[in-house]
């Protein structure tokens, strides 16, 4: 099973977060403890210095007062100049002239902590590491030498340390726990999203509140939602067409039954075939409106076209020697007037059904012995098919009611089923095409299909 969001956020921003919050840690120790030894350093150099001066203050006053003041009571003296960690210290102070130490503390050895005449040092005395600083007198007379156990200032060292690093440690639970709620707060509109959809009735297509949702799965909840759109947009085209399609289905049904009582009832020969005729027709009739309707419905859940390139002049030529038995059955004129190479963008089977349903309708409303014309041309960048008969024509004022779904003008002739104009501007809609009526020339019907830019990609949005 694929691992959730939250979990994926968490195993990446928790380990990432330890291993940030290890290496903080890390230079954050390392650098306190390379504070803590400049500060000790500097310790020793201030206690060298303040050791120096009060020296060659009392060497001076036992100078002009020899015999006043003995070791002891400038032990006594220094002894106010104490320092809480004074412990780990221990200090000489020698007279260089004379080669020997006038004073030192009870944790310093006799001898020379160190033979330098000046600075650091670390060396082992009696057997332990130290750190001894060495300060002389510009006169060259007097020498102080501090020193501090290394053992000493690591505990020193480690103790400050960890006391800045422990709450760095301590907090690292609490940014757990933060990160996990904060993921936890995060991911809540998205759960919310799919227990809303998880719990949704199969028709309820409203659209996804997008109120709270993050920036990231914005384009999500808007594909869903556009998605939401298009299939109430296709559940609603459906059930407007089964409604309609069973309500056309019934006339002509109820009319074969009606002839084939009359057949069954007939005495007569003739009038059991003329019942029997009235059946074949009605058979014809309802067998083309059930191909209308498989056709509208195939077209109208479409949301894709092929992306083919299609010319129309060819096509059109294919079309007409197919339709040209029912021209000649009725005595009408077809011709096809197709001038430079006209290709567009789409799905050649769909603008075959698009032309046949044009020039079938003119043929069916052209008077016999009539005439229909089919002309392909450009016109700048768009391309225009044109269907033209000499028929009774539509009036202007119902030019917009023709492209509806079972509309039939009141008496029209013909034996059409009010879809085929229907299936034509549902074509030209895919391709991104514009229907145009008009009257003919002198008269009839012009009906102009027109095409944009052929370089342009047809996507079959409608």
């Amino acid at each position: 099973m694929n691992p959730s969001l939250r979990n994926r956020l968490l195993f990446t921003l928790l380990p990432v977060t330890l291993a940030l919050w290890a290496i903080v840690g890390a230079i954050i120790y390392a650098a306190a403890q390379g504070e803590v030894d400049e500060l000790i350093d500097a310790q020793l150099t201030q206690s060298a210095r303040l050791l120096l001066n009060l020296m060659e203050h009392e060497l001076a006053e036992e100078e002009m007062a020899p015999g006043d003041m003995s070791d002891d009571d400038i032990a006594e003296q220094f002894a106010e100049f104490s320092h809480k960690y004074e412990q780990r210290l221990a200090f000489q102070m020698w007279i260089l002239g004379e080669n020997r130490i006038w004073l030192r503390s009870d944790s310093a050895p006799r001898y020379r902590m160190s033979e330098r005449s000046a600075g650091f040092e670390d060396r082992a005395i009696e057997g332990s590491p130290w750190r001894v600083y060495v300060l002389t007198d510009a006169a060259g007379r007097l020498q102080v030498q501090v020193g501090e156990s290394a053992e000493r200032r690591e505990i020193l060292r480690n103790h400050i340390a960890w006391r800045v690093l422990v709450p760095i440690l301590l907090s690292i639970p609490l940014i757990a726990v933060m990160i996990w709620y904060g993921v936890a707060r995060a991911m809540s509109p998205l759960r919310n999203i799919a227990a809303d959809v998880k719990n949704r009735r199969p028709d309820n297509l409203r659209p996804i509140p997008d109120l709270d949702v993050p920036v990231e799965a914005k384009p999500l909840i808007d594909a869903l939602n556009a998605l939401f759109r298009r299939l109430q947009q296709a559940f609603e085209t459906e059930r407007r067409f089964t409604s309609d399609a069973a309500h056309e289905l019934r006339t002509p049904l109820a009319a074969l039954k009606t002839q084939a009582q009359v057949a069954l009832r007939a005495t007569a020969d003739e009038e059991r075939r003329r019942a029997l005729r009235q059946v074949v027709a009605g058979v014809d009739r309802a067998t083309h409106l059930a191909q209308q309707l498989l056709t509208l419905a195939r077209i109208d859940p479409t949301v894709w076209v092929g992306h083919d390139n299609v010319d129309l002049g060819d096509l059109a030529s294919e079309v007409l020697a197919e339709i040209a038995p029912l021209a000649l059955a009725r005595g009408t004129d077809l011709g096809l007037e197709a001038g430079a190479v006209a290709p567009v963008r789409g799905d050649r089977a769909m603008l075959g059904i698009l032309l046949r349903n044009l020039v079938d309708n003119a043929i069916k409303y052209a008077p016999a012995g009539g005439w229909v014309e089919v002309n392909v041309e450009r016109r700048g960048s768009a391309i225009v098919l044109g269907v033209s008969d000499n028929g009774p024509g539509i009036p202007p004022e119902e030019h917009a009611r023709v492209f509806e779904r079972f509309y039939r003008r009141i008496g029209a002739g013909g034996s059409g089923s009010g879809l085929g104009l229907s299936i034509v501007r549902r074509i030209a809609d895919l391709h991104h095409a514009e229907i145009r009526l008009s009257a003919g020339e002198p008269a009839g019907l012009r009906v102009e299909v027109i095409f944009g830019d052929p370089a342009r990609t047809v996507t079959g949005q409608p």
